[in-house]
């Protein structure tokens, strides 16, 4: 519910006032991001700008996604309908397959006078909207800066994953693109925040949004991180914020009594990982690297979320921008024994949502 009324308020904000008028909207979207942010009373994440954000803001405290799987969520979202009406409950079908009339918010904005585009993952992968939803090309690269090439920067790592996907495809063809085949669960470098993904990905969105603001209309913009997803790749300076042995483990490891037996699963997700037992228990030391890696990618994305607003303020536009950060949706963390999401229990549903406001 909380979603639709987020809907409803960038809606109004477009349609009833007048153009000169209209505010920008930076739209965030966080990929497996639970609410484990300061601001949602966690005592270990270290996240100062969301929590800035969300002390100037508004913070829903009790906002929830449509369903616990990218493709579904981030297009219910996007068309404030739900899965029923979508037709979207897996990620292996797109929206304008099943909906090919369906309006989408950028969409509408555009019919509104706004120029659109995104940088990173804002609908799931293959399912872009490209033609109907964006009306602008987005920076696609930074001179002098090299771009990265994949989720790892060390070679031992990308070595790994090359041979686990040449093994995978040998045994299950083209199956193995269907996330079966990887290399570590995390990683740690000694690298600038630019040589992973999300952060070469927040220069082009801080470039992208600078030239929307030449054209002097109203722009949405969108950037979606994809961590903390896995896999956990966080450069060591994010890493070093937390003490490994500070991080607390989760206490409630078993499913729940007479709970549904499908209501759970096996943490596929996390075992297809090289350095990942396929079954058996995650160990307390392993668990707590697990859940130090994820910390250490949302701290990185809480950084680079940062560089994003500071853009806004040496533009001189955060005074006429709205700023909207949410997660598509949780991440058990060992919670009920699963490592992963696509569960109906509140730590996979449940998730962060905070609006900012110039006013």
């Amino acid at each position: 519910m909380r979603q639709f009324l987020f809907l409803a308020l960038l809606l109004g904000c477009a349609s009833e006032i007048q153009a000169a008028d209209k505010p920008n909207i930076l739209f965030i979207a966080v990929d497996d991001l639970r609410p484990e942010l300061g601001c949602y009373g966690s005592e270990i994440a270290v996240t100062p700008h969301l929590d800035a954000l969300a002390k100037g803001g508004l913070l829903f405290n009790r906002a929830y996604c449509q369903q616990a799987i990218c493709r579904p969520s981030r297009a219910s979202l996007m068309t404030g309908t739900r899965p029923e009406t979508t037709g979207l409950f897996h990620n292996y079908v797109s929206l304008r397959e099943l909906q090919p009339e369906i309006l989408t918010l950028p969409q509408h904005l555009i019919a509104h006078g706004y120029e659109t585009a995104y940088v990173g993952k804002i609908f799931h992968p293959g399912d872009t909207d490209e033609k109907n939803s964006w009306n602008r090309e987005p920076v696609k690269w930074i001179k002098g800066i090299k771009q990265p090439q994949g989720a790892y920067v060390l070679p031992e790592n990308i070595k790994l994953r090359n041979q686990n996907f040449k093994e995978m495809f040998a045994k299950y063809g083209e199956a193995a693109k269907q996330g079966l085949a990887s290399g570590p669960a995390f990683e740690k470098a000694d690298v600038p925040d630019h040589a992973y993904p999300d952060g070469y990905n927040t220069l082009l969105a801080i470039a992208t949004m600078k030239d929307m603001v030449k054209n002097g209309k109203p722009f949405f913009l969108g950037m979606g991180y994809k961590l903390p997803h896995l896999n956990w790749c966080a450069p060591a300076k994010y890493w070093d914020l937390y003490d490994p042995q500070k991080i607390p483990l989760s206490t409630d490891n078993d499913a729940p009594a007479n709970g549904a037996a499908m209501g759970l699963h096996a943490s596929f997700e996390l075992r297809t990982r090289s350095n990942i037992p396929k079954d058996g228990p995650i160990g307390p030391e392993l668990a707590r690297t697990l859940k130090h890696a994820y910390l250490a990618s949302t701290s990185y994305v809480d950084s680079q979320i940062g560089l994003l607003v500071r853009a806004l303020d040496d533009a001189g536009v955060r005074d006429r921008t709205i700023i909207v950060v949410w997660g598509d949706h949780g991440w058990h963390l060992g919670d009920m024994g699963v490592w992963g999401k696509a569960t109906n229990y509140e730590i996979a549903t449940r998730v962060p949502l905070m609006i900012w406001t110039p006013d």
